[in-house]
């Protein structure tokens, strides 16, 4: 059926909605929810740090020092601070870092090799894998488990360890290495 001429079709328009009065509580009132939050939080944290041991440990032991570190050596860098908290330990990190590429892939030597030439941290590998990463690293103690051993680009050579596996002849062999796997 076809409108008549002239006439116009109505439309419909949605109903309007009103304005409500703002439900909830008032600002102050938000405030006051916050500042009371705020302050079971503070009163979980004092507690926590008061009676858990490793908590105490935490806030009395390890920040306690770290602070007193930076006051006391203001101008070291975060490489030399960390050298300073870990040891020797992470310079050898820092070496695997300068002499290879992000995309390595790198075989650590068995952990039991590690621990007996004086390594304490990387024989763990989420330690080991944040201080090296992007690098991704494979302990040799995981070859038969690991999908990325076969694509491994670099050897961490400790105390001899691992100079069989390169396909070429070490001229100058030293305690602590970083080789290709291939030349």
């Amino acid at each position: 059926m076809k409108p008549e001429k002239g006439k116009r079709k109505e439309r419909v328009s949605p109903p309007s909605k009103k304005a409500e009065p703002a439900k909830g509580l008032g600002f102050l009132a938000v405030v006051f929810f916050n500042l009371i939050g705020g302050g079971v939080a503070l009163m979980f944290l004092y507690i926590i740090f008061n009676n858990v041991q490793g908590y105490d440990w935490l806030l009395n032991t390890m920040l306690k020092n770290n602070f007193e570190t930076v006051e006391k050596y203001p101008n070291l860098n975060i490489a030399e601070r960390y050298e300073l908290k870990w040891g020797g330990e992470i310079g050898y990190v820092n070496r695997i870092k300068k002499s290879t590429p992000d995309s390595a892939i790198i075989i650590v030597p068995p952990k039991k090799l590690l621990t007996q030439a004086g390594f304490k941290s990387a024989v763990e590998l989420p330690w080991l894998t944040y201080f090296v990463y992007p690098r991704r690293v494979v302990y040799e103690d995981d070859k038969d488990s690991s999908k990325i051993y076969n694509q491994a680009t670099y050897i961490l050579s400790v105390n001899g360890w691992g100079f069989d596996k390169v396909n070429y002849h070490i001229d100058k062999p030293e305690a602590f290495m970083i080789l290709p796997l291939k030349k």
